[in-house]
Order: C-alpha cells, then structure tokens, then sequence
C-alpha cells in the first residue's frame, strides 16, 4: 500500500517580489546604461556639430578665395601690391560694353573688405559706383594673407621691385576654430601684367 505523503509548501521571500536591495541594483545598472548611451549621443552630437563648422569655414574660405583669384587673375593691371592691400584693375562686359571696376582688396584684423568702383565708360575719371563690403572675416590676425613672387620663384618686395615683374600673388587664409584644428587655404595665382615674355 502505498502511504500519502503530505505535500508541504515551502514559500519563500522571493515569491512576494523584488527586495530594496533588487531594486537599487536594477536602477544603478540602468542609469549606467543610460549614461553610457547619453555620453555617446552627445560626443556623436559635437562630433557632427564640429563637423558642419569646419565644412562652413572651409566654405568660406573657398569663397573668398575664388573671389579674390578671380579679380586678380584678370587683373589688367595691378595697380598696387603690399602685404595688406591689392588694388587692380579688372574690365567686364557690361551689356556688350567694357567697364571697368577698379577694385581694391584690404586687409585688417582678420577681415578683407573689397572697395569696388565701377567706371562707364572705362576711361572715365569718376566712377560711377563705389560699393564697400566683407569678403572674409574671423581670419587668423597673426597669418599674412597676400604673399608675392617674381617669375623665377623669387619674393617680389613691394616698393623695391617693379609691379611689372609681379609675377604670382599666393593667398593664405586661415581660419581658427574653438577647440580643434584651424582651417587654411592656400592658393597662388599667376597674374597677367607680368613683363616675362609670356
């Protein structure tokens, strides 16, 4: 015959649910967790945003710099040259018309301005417009931006050599960014008023 044994629960604490104990362990790993994903979220945020402000100084740069190559490669003459000023001469179409626009580049305190004055007809002693604006600004002070050579790879020195063995005009333009590299840009262009048998 077989006996009946009696069953007999055994309950446990555990049964009833989580302990304090339980509870603040499951809330610390999480926090950790969330920490670990949020220093991730914000490194990746300032990582773009570091990004997308080296790409709009690298714009600029690029900007003012086909700018400035532009009117001096066209330059027919430049008309003066130093290491904070550039004034050249440039003739357009105006309407099946040449003007002419004395342009003149300056340089201070990290800023280009260009002073345009337009002359129609080209000869004319007045201009008929005079516009001032920024080309660049927030550039490094301490970086010279206008840098001259002579044909055979030379320095041109302003006020010692003639403007017409100016040869090239090399820009450098820097820009510095709040915590990380700065940006530069350098370009030479050859100019066309120079007397080397070209």
């Amino acid at each position: 015959m077989r006996s009946v044994v009696g069953r007999i629960a055994y309950r446990s604490d555990s049964d009833d649910g989580f302990t304090l104990v339980e509870l603040l362990v499951a809330m610390a790993i999480l926090l950790a967790v969330g920490a670990v994903i949020l220093t991730g979220l914000v490194s990746g945020l300032r990582a773009a945003e570091r990004g997308q402000a080296r790409v709009a100084a690298l714009t600029d740069l690029e900007r003012a710099a086909e700018r400035l190559a532009r009117d001096l490669r066209f330059a027919d003459p430049i008309d003066a040259a130093t290491a904070t000023q550039v004034i050249v001469n440039v003739l357009r179409d105006g309407g099946g018309m040449q003007v002419r626009h004395r342009v003149t580049y300056t340089v201070a305190t990290g800023t280009i301005t260009e002073t345009r004055a337009v002359y129609d007809p080209p000869e004319s002693a007045t201009p008929a417009s005079t516009t001032t604006r920024t080309v660049i600004d927030e550039l490094d002070p301490t970086v010279t931006i206008f840098a001259f050579f002579k044909a055979d790879g030379q320095a041109w020195v302003s006020g010692t050599d003639a403007l017409s063995d100016l040869a090239e005009i090399r820009l450098d333009l820097r820009r510095e960014l709040a915590g990380q590299d700065p940006i530069e840009l350098e370009t030479s262009v050859f100019v066309r008023n120079v007397d080397d048998g070209r």
